[in-house]
């Protein structure tokens, strides 16, 4: 027999003690969440508000928009909002219609004007102001302010942080509970978040303004805390003594 044919009848046998070799170490880990948080008093809102209008002459309706929008923009001066925390958007111009049943066919009516504009707004003792202000002048969309920290990245950060050890903190609970040593981090991911207190509805805005002291007090507005979060999920090996 030559040294091929011997070659190629070994094949079966090597194929053999393959299968039942004995498999690969089943590899020991734990599983673990944790969450962080970071809580702060907010320091600034942004405030967006939108003026819309429609009008049977498209000229006439992106004249109101204009006008309203210049009107808010000096009442935002005048509460100290400088030219960088005032941004206005290009006007936009869309045409309305209707349908008409007897023509079976839709009729135009007239055209709507918008224009979005955006306070970011330094002196939160003052929110309730711009948004009175938004209502005086004819601002007929605003939404609720939006709170923020000046200092969002490290605050986000730190609740990562928190997060990470809380996690480490419970994996490493697990493994001296089971009598096992804690190894190193395979598997991680991380989500972070965001939340605020609950903003007034801005009807409130609608009461007699001289049966209270501030915007504030008149929109129901209190700023309280916001808060950072983070959650991490990671797969830890354990280690058998």
């Amino acid at each position: 027999m030559n040294k091929v044919a011997a070659a190629l009848m070994s094949l079966p046998l090597l194929a053999s003690a393959a299968a039942y070799a004995d498999p690969p170490p089943q590899r020991r880990s734990v599983n673990v969440s944790g969450q962080g948080e970071v809580a702060v008093r907010p320091d600034r809102a942004k405030l967006n508000v939108a003026v819309d209008t429609i009008n049977a002459d498209p000229k006439a309706a992106e004249a109101e928009v204009n006008k309203v929008v210049r009107a808010y923009v000096a009442e935002a001066r005048q509460l100290g909002a400088k030219d960088a925390d005032i941004s206005t958007a290009g006007i936009s111009l869309t045409p309305e219609y209707v349908w008409d049943d007897k023509a079976r066919r839709n009729r135009l009516t007239g055209y709507r004007a918008r224009r979005d504009i955006t306070v970011t707004v330094t002196d939160l003792n003052k929110l309730g102001d711009y948004v009175l202000r938004a209502t005086q002048v004819g601002v007929n969309n605003v939404s609720p302010p939006t709170l923020e920290a000046s200092n969002a990245r490290e605050l986000s950060r730190e609740a990562l942080v928190k997060a990470t050890e809380d996690a480490r903190g419970k994996a490493q609970l697990l493994a001296d509970t089971l009598k096992v040593k804690l190894g190193g981090i395979y598997a991680l991911n991380a989500s972070e978040g965001y939340s605020q207190p609950p903003m007034p509805m801005m009807a409130r805005g609608m009461a007699k303004a001289e049966a209270f002291d501030s915007g504030n007090s008149q929109m129901g507005l209190e700023p309280g805390e916001i808060k950072y979060t983070a959650t991490v999920n990671a797969d830890f090996d354990l280690i058998a003594p």
